[in-house]
């Protein structure tokens, strides 16, 4: 039963047990459980959905990768200045470690960058003429940070839906227990004296569409 569905299910059935609360009593359907009934649906009800979560998702998915260019475009800049005094064929030059970075996962783009600042302060004498500056490694190592910081945030964001999933279906599955259970009670109840009633406690799905028939081929 779909989400939605379920939720509509559940606070139609509280109607009709509030109504029939006394003759319910009399099957040990006591006020209290029909309350918790209430409550348990309200609080599925408010659990967020999966679209919510997905949405959050892709936001951080964006901001991570919002980063990724930042710090790829920085780093073109810095290679661009150092490129300027050594051949990119040469050692010097692959000693930053920049070769295929912008293509790499982000774990090792990660760790890349942080060489490639390493390897610029170390040789920033040799570069300053040509204008590598202090400034340009410490944006580039503060982008770098905020790069991790969006990775992590990313991993959350994916955890959660994923645990949210688990929770919503764990709850969902609960609450559909004690509507059927109710519902058997209410059935029982007025299975010979009340026909109405009586199907006021019976759960509906909505059936799945029909699915046309494939046309044979010719």
């Amino acid at each position: 039963m779909a989400q939605s569905e379920l939720i509509t299910q559940c606070n139609d059935k509280h109607l009709v047990l509030v109504r029939d609360a006394d003759d319910l009593a009399k099957r040990g359907v006591t006020a209290k459980r029909v309350a918790d009934f209430e409550k348990q649906a309200q609080a599925f009800a408010a659990l967020p959905t999966d679209g919510e979560l997905d949405t959050a998702k892709q936001e951080a998915t964006n901001r991570k990768v919002a980063a990724h260019t930042k710090v790829v475009t920085q780093l073109q800049v810095i290679m661009g200045i150092v490129g300027t005094v050594n051949d990119p064929r040469t050692a010097s030059y692959k000693m930053f470690g920049s070769a295929g970075l912008d293509s790499a996962s982000d774990g090792d783009l990660y760790v890349g960058l942080l060489r490639a600042v390493r390897v610029g302060r170390a040789r920033l004498s040799t570069y300053a003429a040509a204008g590598l500056t202090p400034e340009l490694l410490n944006e580039l190592e503060l982008s770098n940070k905020d790069f991790l910081d969006r990775m992590d945030e990313q991993t959350d964001a994916e955890h959660e839906r994923g645990s949210a999933a688990d929770t919503r279906i764990l709850a969902g599955n609960a609450l559909y227990d004690e509507l059927i259970a109710l519902c058997a009670v209410g059935k029982a109840l007025y299975a010979t004296t009340d026909a109405r009633k009586y199907q006021d406690y019976v759960v509906t799905e909505t059936p799945a569409p029909a699915v046309a028939p494939v046309p044979p081929q010719a």
